[in-house]
């Protein structure tokens, strides 16, 4: 692509500098690089196209770079390569000549037909790729993947124009080829990497590939802007929606490997064109919701809940706490990617077919099992199976009494392990043997707390199923961990007392001296350190926690409220997928992950996640506030009172209740009633997040002062995702205009940029 084309050179000139050899009949085209001819072979009397590049071009690339790298060119032989039947240089102009192809581009059919069948997609799409995936193995990347470059001849993909994308990568670096106005690629196909003027692999292909198949299942480009500069810098920083967002029949599997290729991050992507086939060629059917994708890694397992095979009902809680117990033993191991507790047990007493829940869960394999308890007596029944043929590998069973336990619960953990020909390191050992609890009562009654805890249930239950549990137990740390987790928890709902903070904060510290190996005071720490504004601290102890327990979901979501509070937003979205990836049903991923997408400006695409979500889960609370505050953000006010009534019959107290409460009366043109709402709480006691939408409401009922001082106070408590304060947040538009907005705005970014340097990975 150019920003200023360089002309061609005249047809005469051409014409006589290749008249020996070649009869130019006609021009085909012309670009930024060259003009295209439609030509006779004098030597073989046959139909050819020649691309000559323009002079200025050709001047920068020169003769032995473009000689060098066209040669390596024509030695690709495939079928769905166009070959190259020449080239040289004639009279100071560079050229090559390919036959010409009788039908039309990718890009003229996305033209006319808007979008492809899906079968028509899938399989232009696997040729190309297995295009790319011969020449990659010959050493060769493509740099400019698009639609235009990829014909359609007799209903076939046929790669064009690869040859010369490298010289001019080179030619670029270390000639004048900038001053010509020449872009090595095209901004709406172009890698993250390659924008960057970074080292290139195949995988820079492979995210171009990804944006072709995207528009051509959407009918859209994945990636928009008003100017080429806009159009690279957005890459950076968007994440296109689910192709399944705009089209409901994309079967899961390929939804997922579109959204693959389109990883900023390299390693992120598919790491060679030759996966790509495969998955392309993996039977799948329509599915409606965006699925992880299948087998994601060589030793990906789940593990299902345990099915209580045991006359007494109530002994479920035993079934499902050695469920989880074997989860934690096998996520301590590093060579193994484990599904969370939270996604395994949507499929509690599920009927569907084990490949299918493979499939959903993005696993290769699944552990299957019962329990059966008679008094004291125990019985333990596992089965290891392939998700991809229900093929089982290894089962076994054990027998023992109550006491044997969490014995057999490791037994069963290390079959898996040597089942899956696993090597344990050293320390791998060691941990395989911890066990958090001795009593499975205790482990069950911490289940429960948490549970209740998660979801804000009102009141304290979760305070006596804890007692009860040290009461089995004793106060092991991780008891000691929840029940201080539980209270820095309504803390940050608003409904405790902030001057227990600093000794909630002190106990943490302690518990990280006493036990550094466990995530529990990393985890606390992180909670408080949001509170005090100190989002750095946050992200950096939150990271602590999850070393130390991979299926932290608690910790792995507050790290993505933190960083998109931090206003480090592409890493929000990065640690989001890590998140799906370990626990892709679980409902956390949904309740934190619209974070990044909200501030980001795509508030839109959250309602029916969350809508969805609450269907299974009603009685989330924070999804509720979430659904209520985006439909409040972009005007369904109607829907979002029946969110905020329910919150009101729930919890009126609660500051973010009276908040959504008050900025609905605000918009409904109560603003008296709004800020009076407001009077019963005190706004400088609460974290910046909750300040901000503070602000919202006398913004929205025309207090700019005390609105603008409390995005001032905000900002200063950590709340930093400056585009959305500068650009999205429709809530606050009265206060733009203020003359102190500018240098809020100039002030959250300095402390954004500030978090980012001490705390995010290179």
């Amino acid at each position: 692509m150019s920003t200023s084309t360089p002309a061609p050179d005249s047809i005469s000139r051409v014409r006589a500098a290749l008249a020996d050899r070649y009869r130019i009949e006609r021009e085909l085209g012309a670009g930024g690089m060259a003009t295209v001819y439609l030509a006779n072979d004098l030597r073989h009397d046959r139909e050819v196209a020649i691309k000559v590049l323009h002079t200025d071009v050709a001047g920068a690339l020169g003769h032995d770079r473009f000689t060098r790298e066209i040669r390596l060119a024509a030695s690709l032989t495939h079928p769905h390569i166009l070959p190259l039947y020449d080239s040289g240089e004639a009279d100071g102009l560079l050229f090559f000549v390919m036959p010409v192809m009788r039908g039309e581009s990718l890009r003229e059919r996305l033209q006319h037909e808007g979008r492809l069948s899906l079968d028509v997609a899938t399989r232009l799409m696997d040729e190309v790729a297995d295009a790319l995936d011969y020449a990659h193995r010959q050493g060769i990347v493509h740099r400019d993947i698009k639609p235009e470059n990829i014909l359609l001849h007799e209903g076939h993909a046929i790669v064009a124009d690869f040859g010369i994308g490298k010289a001019l990568a080179a030619a670029r670096e270390t000639s004048t080829l900038t001053q010509v106005g020449i872009t090595v690629g095209t901004p709406a196909y172009m890698s993250p990497e390659q924008a960057a003027g970074e080292e290139l692999d195949g995988r820079s292909d492979l995210f171009a590939l990804g944006c072709v198949l995207y528009e051509a299942l959407v009918g859209e480009p994945a990636f928009t802007g008003s100017s080429a500069a806009a159009l690279i810098a957005r890459r950076f920083v968007h994440t296109p929606p689910n192709v399944t967002a705009a089209r409901a029949e994309v079967p899961a599997a390929l939804a997922t490997l579109v959204m693959q290729l389109l990883a900023r991050e390299v390693q992120d992507r598919p790491a060679t064109a030759a996966e790509v086939v495969s998955r392309l060629r993996t039977p799948s059917s329509p599915q409606t919701a965006a699925a992880r994708p299948v087998f994601v890694s060589k030793n990906s397992i789940a593990v299902l809940p345990f099915v209580n095979m045991s006359a007494d009902a109530e002994n479920e809680f035993l079934s499902d706490g050695l469920t989880e117990e074997i989860i934690t033993d096998l996520s301590r191991i590093s060579s193994l990617h484990v599904t969370s507790r939270t996604s395994c047990m949507q499929h509690k007493g599920s009927a569907k077919d084990l490949r299918e829940i493979g499939a959903a869960l993005g696993v290769r394999y699944l552990l299957t099992g019962s329990v059966r308890r008679a008094g004291s007596a125990l019985r333990i029944a596992a089965q290891l199976v392939q998700a991809l043929d229900d093929r089982q590998l290894w089962g076994d069973k054990f027998g023992g009494t109550m006491d044997d336990v969490f014995e057999m619960q490791e037994r069963v953990s290390r079959e898996i392990i040597a089942a899956l020909g696993v090597t344990l390191s050293a320390e791998e050992e060691v941990r395989l043997g911890v066990r958090a609890f001795v009593h499975a009562r205790a482990f069950e009654l911490y289940l429960q707390a948490r549970a209740e805890i998660r979801e804000l249930v009102m009141g304290n239950h979760w305070v006596a199923l804890l007692d009860r549990a040290v009461a089995i137990e004793g106060d092991v740390p991780t008891l000691r961990g929840l029940r201080l987790w539980a209270e820095v928890n309504t803390l940050k709902a608003g409904i405790g007392e902030m001057s227990r903070l600093g000794d909630l904060e002190r106990q943490a510290f302690e518990l990280v001296a006493a036990f550094p190996d466990g995530p529990w005071g990393y985890a606390v720490i992180g909670y408080a350190s949001i509170e005090r504004g100190d989002m750095a601290q946050a992200i950096l102890q939150f990271r602590e926690a999850i070393k130390r327990d991979p299926n932290d979901s608690d910790s792995r979501g507050w790290l993505i409220c933190a960083l998109a509070y931090a206003g480090l937003l592409s890493e929000a979205d990065r640690e989001l997928e890590e998140f799906k990836a370990r626990d892709p049903l679980s409902p956390q991923t949904i309740t934190f992950g619209i974070v990044g997408a909200f501030f980001g400006g795509r508030g839109g695409e959250v309602v029916p996640l969350l809508e969805g979500l609450l269907k299974t889960h009603p009685n989330d609370f924070f999804a509720r506030w979430d659904l209520a505050y985006v439909q409040t953000a972009i005007g369904a006010v109607a829907a979002a009172k029946i969110q905020v009534d329910w919150m009101l019959s729930a919890a009126p107290e609660v500051p973010y209740v009276v908040q959504a409460d008050a900025i609905l009366r605000a918009l409904s043109g109560d603003a008296v009633g709004a800020r009076q709402l407001m009077q019963r709480l005190d706004l400088t006691a609460f974290d910046g997040h909750l300040t901000f939408h503070f602000a919202e409401v006398f913004a929205m009922s025309g207090d700019i002062e005390r609105g603008i001082d409390l995005v001032a106070l905000a900002v200063e408590k950590g709340f930093t995702p400056v585009d959305f304060i500068a650009r999205h947040c429709a809530l606050i538009e009265p206060l733009r205009s203020h003359a102190r907005f500018s240098g809020i705005v100039d002030s959250a970014r300095a402390r954004s940029a500030l978090v980012r340097r001490a705390v995010v990975r290179r």
